[in-house]
């Protein structure tokens, strides 16, 4: 039998564990609640409003034998079967969510993120519970993982692949997440440049009847045949800061269901994808959204010429940068290119310094290439905006860091 001080000496055991072991939980029912005055809510603003992503994995786009990456991504632009590959590839999107995590990671000083991970199935979320698995145990720790379902109206099943695998389902958040008040959705070919938790701040910019701040979308000023727009130039939806409480009063209950019911799923839209629908619905609806910088999402078409200026980039530093439509594997700008591949093989171990002497020497070289075939290099500052955040991070370390 037990002494009284070895039972007080197993009591203290289990509750040193779960205060620095128990990290991940695997949620299937409703959240838990937390206390957050223990566990830092100030710091960790995702406690409040979760961060959310979607995963999904399509077995249509699996490679098949003989086939890798480097092929695909080389007929990408050529070949509608390998772009659908390159869009619907688990590699990729493996890729891009550890290099996802990792940078949230760097950048923040959050002593806790709280993440939602929208999945069709149970065995997509234990992939990216493994890569976090991978981190080192004291960056692990601040990842707390939850799984929930994706939602979609059983009256349209075709949404679950329509353009590529799971798109539309950021448009049912109200539906798939009924107990969270608000949230910040990002896709997860964005990479962070500098600390996640200022994208809170957004939700004191929204006004009483806003409910999602969006970024622009500058590829609806040259596509053509042109396509409705909504905002000054159009808006993207890799990044959306949304009050679900405030969604839930729209028809239907959520954005996506509110486009179903005004009828934008009819296929003489011929949209290309969930965004162009979003685009249309919020064309003469300016008081339902907010309009904000490219710093909060920053995609390569917003460093051609035609696009607005970005002065608060060059001023703050880009936050979020996001490879939209495989820009962190296509050659469409060199400069994203060398960023994401930097990111994508940095270790959450490695000296920043050592990374920031990186990514400025990749910056600088494309620089002196006399052949400047690719976007951003005329984006003024561009170099500097993209750097920022990682030099006022390596500024604040002791120098035997």
């Amino acid at each position: 039998m037990m002494s009284r001080w070895s039972r007080i000496a197993l009591i203290v055991i289990i509750v040193l564990h779960s205060l620095f072991c128990v990290h991940f939980l695997h949620l299937k029912g409703r959240n838990t609640r937390y206390n957050l005055s223990k566990l830092g809510s100030k710091e960790s603003p995702s406690l409040f409003a979760p961060l959310v992503i979607t995963m999904c994995e399509s077995s249509d786009a699996a490679l098949e034998e003989g086939e890798n990456m480097t092929d695909i991504i080389s007929k990408a632009d050529n070949s509608s079967d390998a772009a659908f590959k390159l869009r619907g590839s688990w590699i990729r999107q493996r890729d891009q969510v550890t290099t996802l995590l990792k940078t949230l990671l760097l950048f923040s000083k959050s002593p806790l993120w709280r993440i939602i991970v929208l999945t069709d199935n149970h065995n997509t979320f234990d992939k990216i519970v493994k890569i976090a698995d991978g981190f080192p145990s004291r960056e692990r720790g601040r990842l707390l993982l939850e799984r929930r379902d994706q939602w979609y109206p059983p009256a349209h099943p075709e949404l679950r692949d329509d353009w590529r695998p799971c798109a539309w389902a950021k448009q049912f958040l109200a539906e798939a997440l009924p107990d969270e008040d608000a949230v910040v959705y990002v896709d997860t070919d964005v990479v962070f440049l500098g600390p996640a938790e200022t994208m809170w701040s957004l939700f004191g910019s929204l006004d009483p009847q806003e409910l999602i701040a969006l970024s622009v979308e500058p590829q609806y000023l040259f596509d053509e045949p042109k396509r409705f727009h909504a905002g000054s130039i159009g808006l993207n939806t890799g990044v959306m800061v949304t009050n679900l409480t405030r969604q839930r009063q729209l028809p239907g209950g959520s954005l996506g269901s509110a486009m179903i019911q005004a009828g934008l799923l009819n296929t003489r839209y011929l949209y290309r994808h969930d965004q162009d629908a979003l685009n249309h619905y919020l064309k003469k609806k300016p008081h339902l959204f907010l309009e904000i910088s490219p710093r909060w999402n920053f995609i390569v078409g917003a460093c051609n010429r035609k696009a607005p200026y970005c002065e608060d980039c060059v001023t703050y530093g880009i936050v979020v940068l996001h490879g939209a439509d495989a820009t962190f594997y296509r050659p469409i700008d060199r400069k994203f290119l060398a960023i994401y591949d930097s990111l994508l093989h940095m270790s959450l171990d490695e000296d920043p310094r050592r990374l920031l002497a990186k990514i400025k020497r990749k910056l600088e070289a494309l620089d002196y290439l006399s052949v400047k075939d690719f976007i951003c290099h005329s984006y003024a500052l561009f170099n500097h905006a993209v750097t920022a955040s990682l030099s006022r991070l390596t500024s604040s370390l002791p120098c035997n860091h």
